[in-house]
C-alpha cells in the first residue's frame, strides 16, 4: 500500500477548503465533479480492499464494539447493513482477481462490487459477464443479473433454505424524517413483494389514467403513494379533481420460468424462475402458485410467443404478457420510463399492415409515441438494437444522442 492514502487526504482537504463553487464556471465545475466521483470510488476501493485485514486486528474489541461489522459502521458513519456487505465483498475478493483489479482501477463502485462479488462467489464462472455488465449496463440490471446468477447456481434446498431465511427476516418499520413525514421500510419474499407491486400497479395506474383525462400530471411516485393509502385503507380508485371513482385494473402476479425447470423443480445454468420487477422466486413455490387464477405463469420454451399473431388490432393476452416481459421499460434508447407505457405496432402502423404479432410491436412511453405517431420521428432496428430516428431537420433533442438513438443491448 506504500505511503498509505494520507497524502491523498491531506490534498483532499486543502482542495475543499478553498474551493468556492460559485466562483468557476460551470465546465470547471463539471470536471472537478467528475474527478470528485473518480476519488470516490477509489476511496470506496480501499475501504472494501481493507476492511478483511481491519477486522483482524483488536481495535474494534477495543473500543467496546459487538463486532467487526459494528466497529466499521460506527466508522464509516454507515449502517450495520452497509458495513456487513463491505466486509462480505472484501472476503470474497480474495477468489476473484478480476473483481479485485476493477475495483483497484475505480472502473467498479461499492455498490457494483458488491452485486458482483456476492454472484460470483457461487458461481466464479459469471465474473467476466457480471464485470462486462456493470461496465456497460444500470446498477438495476447488475442486481437482477446477479440474482439470476444466484438463483441459477443453488439446489432445490438451497432456494427453499434461502427462501424460508428471507420469510424469517419479513419486516415492515415506519419512522417520520426530519421534515416530518412518514417514511416507510419494508422487507419481503419475492412472491409476496410480487402480489403487493402488482396489486399497487394496478392501482397507480388507475389513478395515472384518471390524471392524464383531466390533463393534470404529478410524479407517478405520487401516485403510487395515493394508491398505497387506497389499498391499505380499503378507498376506491378516484379521480384527483373529480373524486369519482375510477376503474380499478385487475391484479395479476406474473411469473417467468423456463420449463426445464418447472419441470426439475429447481433452476439450472442458463435457466431462470422469477417475478419481472422483483427477482428470483423458488420454482417449488411458483408450482405452488399454479393454481391460482391471478398467478399468470410464462412458461419460456414450451410455447414460441414470437409465432402467435393473428388478423386483427386488438393483442392478445398472451401477446401482451410476453411483450411486458421482453420491453419492461421504454424501447427507446436512454429513456427509463418504465410506468404508462402504449403499445406501438411497426415497422408499419396496423392500418397498412393488418395485422398484430408479437415482432411487430413495441413498448413505448406517451412522450416518445407521439413523437413517432405525429411528429415525424421513426423507430427502428427491432428488439435488442432499437434506434429512434429523427426526421430531417429535426431540431428537438429528445435525449442522448441527438435525432437518433442507438440501443447497445
Amino acid at each position: 500500500m506504500g505511503r498509505g492514502p494520507a497524502t491523498a487526504v491531506r490534498h483532499m482537504r486543502a482542495f475543499l477548503a478553498g474551493a468556492d463553487p460559485d466562483t468557476v464556471t460551470t465546465a470547471q465545475a463539471a470536471a472537478w465533479l467528475r474527478d470528485c466521483l473518480e476519488l470516490e470510488r477509489l476511496a470506496a476501493a480501499g475501504k472494501t480492499l481493507l476492511a478483511r485485514r481491519a477486522a483482524q486486528a483488536t481495535a474494534w474489541v477495543d473500543e467496546g464494539h459487538v463486532n467487526a461489522a459494528s466497529w466499521l459502521a460506527e466508522k464509516s458513519k454507515a449502517t450495520v447493513g452497509e458495513a456487513l456487505s463491505t466486509l462480505a465483498t472484501s472476503k470474497a475478493l480474495a477468489e476473484l482477481p478480476g473483481t479485485e483489479a476493477a475495483l483497484r482501477s475505480g472502473r467498479l463502485s461499492a455498490a457494483q462490487a458488491h452485486e458482483v462479488a456476492r454472484a460470483a462467489a457461487h458461481d466464479p464462472a459469471a465474473e467476466g459477464e457480471l464485470l462486462a455488465l456493470a461496465a456497460s449496463g444500470s446498477l438495476q440490471e447488475l442486481k437482477a443479473r446477479a440474482g439470476q446468477v444466484l438463483a441459477q447456481a443453488s439446489s432445490a434446498e438451497d432456494e427453499q433454505a434461502r427462501e424460508r431465511k428471507i420469510h424469517g427476516r419479513r419486516a415492515l418499520r415506519h419512522y417520520r424524517d426530519h421534515d416530518g413525514a412518514l417514511r416507510i421500510d419494508g422487507r419481503f419474499t419475492a412472491e409476496a413483494g410480487g402480489r403487493l407491486l402488482a396489486a399497487l400497479q394496478a392501482e397507480t395506474d388507475a389513478l395515472f389514467e384518471a390524471a392524464r383525462r383531466e390533463a393534470t400530471h404529478e410524479p407517478v411516485a405520487a401516485y403510487r403513494a395515493d394508491a398505497l393509502v387506497n389499498l391499505v385503507t380499503g378507498g376506491a380508485s378516484v379521480s384527483p379533481a373529480t373524486r369519482k371513482p375510477s376503474v380499478r385494473a385487475g391484479t395479476q402476479l406474473t411469473v417467468s420460468v423456463d420449463a426445464t425447470a418447472l419441470e426439475r423443480g429447481h433452476v439450472g445454468p442458463g435457466e431462470v424462475c422469477e417475478i419481472p420487477g422483483v427477482g428470483p422466486v423458488s420454482v417449488e413455490k411458483v408450482r405452488r402458485l399454479l393454481p391460482f387464477a391471478d398467478v399468470w405463469t410464462v412458461v419460456r420454451d414450451s410455447v414460441d410467443v414470437l409465432s402467435v399473431c393473428h388478423v386483427g388490432r386488438l393483442v392478445t393476452t398472451h401477446q401482451q404478457k410476453a411483450l411486458e416481459q421482453r420491453d419492461r421499460r421504454c424501447v427507446v434508447p436512454g429513456c427509463t420510463v418504465g410506468h404508462g407505457l402504449e403499445n406501438h405496432h411497426w415497422p408499419e402502423d396496423f392500418a397498412r399492415s393488418g395485422r398484430t404479432s408479437l415482432a411487430e410491436l413495441a413498448r413505448v412511453c406517451p412522450r416518445h409515441h407521439d413523437m413517432i405517431s405525429y411528429r415525424g420521428w421513426r423507430l427502428d432496428g427491432g428488439p435488442g438494437r432499437w434506434r429512434l430516428v429523427g426526421p430531417p431537420g429535426a431540431g428537438e433533442n429528445p435525449g442522448p444522442g441527438g435525432g437518433m438513438f442507438e440501443d447497445s443491448g
